[in-house]
């Protein structure tokens, strides 16, 4: 049996423009076949067939069967324009879309061009520009040094020091990068963490399930606190409450489930549910309230 031949070429490959996603698929001519796309794309190549000076001070606004219409900033740019223009259509002659204008009308108008909106793959290209020029940091000959050296001493085969030297060299490269992109210690583990945050995300979700935990134990203690009693005691979010809350009578519900439940745990449930001191419910309303909840039929 032949064994499959693997495809050439990258194995990572990014992706020159978003239409790239729908090649191949009945959803392309749909929506690359637009004519209004269609003439948005040839908007943009405006610069390519006046140039970039020109097409800082001009651009094109529509048009009206043959006839293109483009706005200038001004009156000597307008005029300037007025005078290319036998050369602008035979530019446009040569485009998939400017050949079916014969005519220009220029407008003066606002100096203000109009807002050029990005494309979805510009803010995945920026962040990895930027990942990229952080992440370029080099190494000074000394911590090259004290690299080969720490690598000497603790790794025994020699195989393998190239690649233990390698990868010490890149770890070294990402901590420098960041540091030099602003990012700092943790105040609690000191590990790096962005400029914007004083916690790294580990110890962040520490500090929250430590927060929650609290909230639980206090509206364990005192099931009937509504949401403003408890912030008014530990300053949370309504959703950590809510959480608490939760847990506290999914807990109840199962042990009433397995038939496990005292009475004090019965009150309690009731007291979560309508919010009432527990002094104020007593055992005989809690087992009439809670006597329709689900049980197990089994022993």
């Amino acid at each position: 049996m032949e064994e499959d031949k693997k495809p050439e070429g990258k194995r990572y490959r990014t992706m020159e423009s978003i239409a790239g996603v729908f090649a191949g698929s009945d959803v392309r001519q749909k929506l690359f076949g637009n004519k209004g796309f269609q003439f948005y794309l040839f908007q943009k190549r405006w610069p390519k067939i006046v140039g970039d000076l020109m097409a800082e001070e001009s651009y094109i606004t529509g048009c009206k069967g043959p006839l293109l219409f483009v706005r200038v900033t001004n009156s000597t740019f307008l005029q300037q324009l007025f005078m290319m223009k036998a050369d602008i259509l035979k530019a446009l002659a040569k485009d998939e879309i400017g050949r079916y204008f014969t005519d220009i009308r220029f407008l003066s108008g606002s100096p203000k061009k109009p807002y050029k909106p990005f494309t979805t793959l510009a803010p995945v290209n920026r962040a990895i520009e930027k990942e990229q020029k952080m992440y370029s940091q080099s190494l000074t000959a000394e911590e090259e040094g004290w690299i080969q050296n720490w690598v000497d001493s603790h790794v025994k085969k020699e195989a393998l020091r190239p690649p233990f030297a390698e990868m010490m060299e890149e770890v070294l490269k990402i901590r420098k990068g960041e540091l030099a992109g602003g990012y700092h210690p943790c105040a609690l583990c000191g590990s790096l963490c962005p400029p914007e945050d004083p916690l790294c995300p580990a110890c962040r979700r520490k500090l929250k399930k430590t927060k929650q935990n609290k909230v639980t134990l206090l509206l364990k203690a005192n099931p009937h606190y509504t949401y403003q009693q408890v912030r008014a005691i530990l300053p949370c979010e309504y959703s950590m409450y809510e959480e608490a809350r939760d847990i506290l009578i999914h807990r109840a519900k199962e042990k009433i489930f397995h038939k496990q439940a005292v009475a004090e745990e019965k009150r309690k449930l009731l007291a979560l549910l309508l919010h009432r001191p527990l002094d104020a419910i007593t055992e005989k309303e809690a087992e009439d309230m809670l006597k329709k909840m689900p049980q197990k039929k089994w022993d």
